[in-house]
């Protein structure tokens, strides 16, 4: 992730109730751990920002503890790309990724409860609800796992 890369994802805002994903802090998105977790840039064919992986501590949401063999998991799609089937795409990716950079043997992720898009998303994808918890800003999420490949 570049610093432009990082100042760019800042800016990105999303519409009520989606605005839960909103951060306005260029250096979250600059934050490595030494295994390698944190941001990963996603460019389209033009070499534009698209979209977002994150992997790791910094995918995890409050609410959330570390758990043995478990990597945090998350992506997002720049608002004005969203609906498009991006998300679909790059799925496997984001969870090859994780694995790749983890060596852990089960996926987690965070969705608020009320992004349905998401959260069919995840389930499409093999994640299933494990629990219900109070996430940033006290609205509900929903807890994902699945194993990874």
């Amino acid at each position: 992730m570049t610093e432009a890369e990082a100042r760019e994802l800042a800016t990105w805002a999303y519409p009520p109730p989606f605005d839960v994903y909103d951060s306005g802090d260029a250096a979250l998105f600059l934050r490595r751990d030494p295994d390698g977790g944190g941001y990963y840039p996603v460019l389209d064919d033009d070499g534009r920002l698209i979209a977002f992986a994150v992997v790791g501590a910094e995918a995890r949401v409050r609410g959330q503890e570390p758990a043995p063999g478990v990597v945090d998991v998350g992506m997002g799609i720049r608002p004005d790309a969203t609906s498009r089937g991006l998300g679909s795409a790059l799925v496997g990716h984001v969870l090859a990724l994780a694995g790749e950079l983890t060596g852990a043997t089960t996926a987690r992720a965070a969705v608020a409860a009320s992004n349905e898009r998401s959260l069919a998303l995840c389930r499409a994808a093999g994640f299933r609800d494990v629990r219900t918890f109070a996430g940033p800003g006290d609205r509900p999420f929903v807890e994902l796992v699945r194993r990874l490949p």
